[in-house]
């Protein structure tokens, strides 16, 4: 999963950067910020969820919620830099806070699904 998402992460950074260079709007940096928080936060998630499944429910939970916290906590410290100090980001970097989970969600959906057919087909 590392290397399709570093490509897709990367993939997208370029198209940001190439949108940026086209139309001469430094506005859409937030834009970049944004995707590589919400690309970010999706990674994050998938990796706590994965180190989570084989613990208690108990203590999966605590530390589930925990990560939640710490994973808003980031989120929201990113958006209070952006409107202290690029109020006019704030716009793009919502729209690619929004774009960052939906295509890190896409590229984690389809690893699960390729590595779920591979383990069927080979038992």
């Amino acid at each position: 999963m590392i290397r399709s998402s570093f490509i897709v992460l990367f993939g997208g950074t370029a198209c940001i950067l190439f949108v940026v260079a086209l139309t001469g709007h430094q506005a859409y940096l937030g834009s970049l910020v944004g995707y590589w928080v919400g690309f970010a936060y999706t990674v994050w998630i998938y990796h706590e969820t994965q180190r989570c499944t084989e613990l208690d429910i108990y203590l999966a939970l605590r530390r589930m919620r925990r990560s939640l916290m710490a994973r808003l906590g980031m989120v929201t410290l990113v958006v209070v830099a952006v409107a202290r100090f690029h109020t006019y980001w704030l716009f793009s970097l919502a729209l690619g806070i929004a774009t960052g989970v939906i295509v890190s969600f896409i590229t984690v959906a389809i690893h699960r699904l390729h590595g779920e057919r591979g383990d069927k087909r080979s038992a």
